[in-house]
């Protein structure tokens, strides 16, 4: 039995309860897994601490008052009955989806993976690391290097996952500094699509192009000739076309244009062994061409079992350790492949470092016609009056700092699971490691609602917040200390805390200590919580 296998059954153990015996196969394995012992411990004792210590009995209208306040569920016809949103193996992988977002495009691409497995995984990261370094060295040819990739929209029968699909793009401001979109890429049920990437780069001048297209009708572009950026959008007189923004005089192109530009742009590529990432699964492969491929599958944070959030599947070409192609796998269905069709060296580029070469900037094609881009789907270091001005829920901050914390930074992200609403993850940096993330979204105020009471309340502030703490805290923890890597810096702690926060509102923020904090620490922290609105400063 393996890892994945012995954490299926502890979610069926924190659904069902621990009146079954531990079944042999499993005891065999948690006496050889620190791991799985440890996160089987920590479920035992949570539902030991959810047990009632004295027998209870029902009064005579107990069942007449639960039946009264049940609120019926709509189920998708798509579904069977007993699939409904709130289940523990579609709620998490939910939940993880809501800050993907930040964990793509904020955090460094070290945060996709999930909890330690050890069997071959150095070898595969050593790989991935080679890979990545291939990619680099495409980009300092001699020449106008032109790489060509292909994003294809894989055909899906689920609707909400036809619908979900997208992929991270890169444009940059007057400074220099990277603005990260979302090109979403919806499609009916049942229905894929193509979209053409294209990328030229100079090494000598750092002069770049980058065109997507679907059906050769352009959907992005942007462009740097040595003094302006160049982009698609709309004109003052709400006609599209190419806009123009001169460069500040301490601009400077990308250092890893790879980044920016390749097969891998958009996935930053730090990949660090001390973050004890999860490979799931390396195999050899023959490539189309007859060349020998290794495919390595990276987990994503999708709690007990990696998979059940997803995993990106990368094919690496043995000979020159090229990336061949990334596939994206969720809910058992391939959802978009990432493919290169091939790079060369060329004269030009063919739209020109100005875009020029784009004639008549039109929609997308019908086939796609949600194809679109939404703008900055990350914005740092934003203040509270911003959060305020964007968020359409109620928001919060501390009025006072954690006691032992410094350095508020707050992130403007889309989100993901629940467009066009935006998420804002609050962190905390601190020296001795317990940094503090308050994560508030559409999404978890009305996905979390009917899961957090499912475990029990461990305080109740006077203002009237109720701090919620249930079988998922360390796993929650993980998801959202890794959303806010960027800015604290560090990995997930062992002894990480994880709380839901119930306000006066109704709405539902997630707390995370990247460490142990005494009663008096949370007490204090859940006591200085006040809205957002009130908190700007006049």
């Amino acid at each position: 039995m393996n890892c994945r296998q012995v954490r299926k059954h502890l979610d069926d153990l924190l659904v069902t309860g621990p009146g079954q015996p531990v079944p042999p196969e499993v005891a065999d394995h948690l006496a050889v897994c620190p791991s799985c012992a440890q996160e089987h411990e920590s479920a035992m004792q949570t539902l030991a601490s959810l047990q009632p210590s004295c027998k209870l009995h029902a009064s005579s209208h107990l069942k007449e008052r639960i039946m009264s306040q049940i609120i019926a569920i709509p189920v998708s016809k798509e579904r069977p009955p007993e699939a409904n949103p709130w289940h523990f193996s579609l709620w998490k992988p939910l939940l993880a989806a809501a800050v993907a977002a930040a964990l793509l495009a904020v955090a460094s691409f070290h945060n996709w993976f999930g909890p330690a497995q050890p069997s071959g995984s150095r070898v595969a990261l050593s790989l991935l690391s080679q890979a990545w370094a291939a990619e680099e060295t495409l980009f300092t040819k001699a020449g106008i290097i032109h790489i060509v990739n292909e994003i294809i929209v894989k055909p899906v029968s689920n609707p909400d996952l036809a619908r979900m699909r997208w992929f991270p793009i890169i444009s940059l401001d007057a400074t220099g500094k990277p603005r990260f979109h979302q090109l979403a890429l919806p499609a009916q049920p049942g229905e894929g699509f193509v979209v053409g990437d294209q990328a030229w780069y100079d090494s000598a001048t750092g002069r770049f192009a980058r065109l997507l297209t679907v059906e050769g009708k352009p959907v992005f572009a942007t462009a740097y000739d040595g003094a302006a950026l160049y982009s698609l959008g709309m004109k003052p007189d709400s006609t599209s076309g190419v806009l123009v923004t001169t460069v500040t005089e301490n601009f400077k192109p990308p250092r890893s244009p790879a980044e920016f530009l390749g097969i891998t742009a958009g996935f930053p590529s730090a990949l660090e062994e001390k973050d004890k990432s999860t490979v799931l699964e390396s195999t050899e492969v023959t490539l189309g061409d007859g060349a020998i491929g290794q495919v390595v599958k990276v987990g994503f944070p999708g709690g007990p079992e990696p998979t059940a959030a997803g995993y990106m599947a990368f094919t690496i070409r043995k000979d020159d350790n090229t990336i061949a192609q990334i596939e994206w796998v969720g809910g058992g269905h391939s959802l978009l492949v990432i493919r290169r069709a091939k790079s060369e060296v060329v004269e030009k580029p063919e739209v020109g470092w100005d875009l020029a070469g784009i004639k008549s900037p039109v929609s997308p094609s019908p086939v796609a016609a949600n194809v679109g881009i939404a703008p900055d789907m990350v914005l740092q270091d934003v203040d509270v009056q911003h959060m305020v001005k964007k968020a359409d829920f109620q928001t919060y901050v501390f009025a006072s700092d954690p006691s032992w914390a410094s350095e508020r930074r707050i992130t403007d992200v889309l989100d993901v699971a629940s467009p066009p609403h935006r998420m804002f993850i609050t962190s905390y940096r601190v020296k001795d490691g317990r940094h503090v993330v308050l994560v508030q979204s559409y999404t978890y105020n009305t996905l979390l609602a009917a899961k957090v009471k499912t475990g029990r309340v461990v305080y109740e502030s006077p203002k009237g917040f109720k701090v919620w703490s249930g079988p998922f805290d360390k796993w929650l923890a993980n998801i959202l200390i890794r959303s806010a890597r960027a800015m604290t810096k560090d990995a997930p702690a062992e002894d990480r805390t994880g709380y839901m926060i119930e306000t006066p509102a109704g709405t539902f923020p997630a707390l995370a200590i990247n460490g142990q904090v005494s009663t008096e620490e949370l007490r204090a922290l859940i006591d200085s919580l006040v809205p957002a609105k009130g908190a700007i400063k006049k």
